[in-house]
């Protein structure tokens, strides 16, 4: 099991193979869209975490 990057990185071909650049943006996107779901969830808590910390 390996990180996310380091997929992506070997979907990327050196030399002779052809990349499909389409498969590799293809699983950036749906690689950076968990955190990015998270943060516009949660964002009114996070900063009310911060607002509240300040306090």
């Amino acid at each position: 099991m390996g990180t996310a990057v380091a997929g992506i990185k070997s979907m990327i071909g050196s030399g002779d193979i052809a990349t499909e650049w389409q498969l590799v943006m293809s699983a950036a996107l749906l690689t950076m869209l968990p955190p990015l779901l998270v943060i516009v969830a949660m964002q009114r808590w996070f900063v009310k975490g911060l607002v509240d910390a300040e306090k």
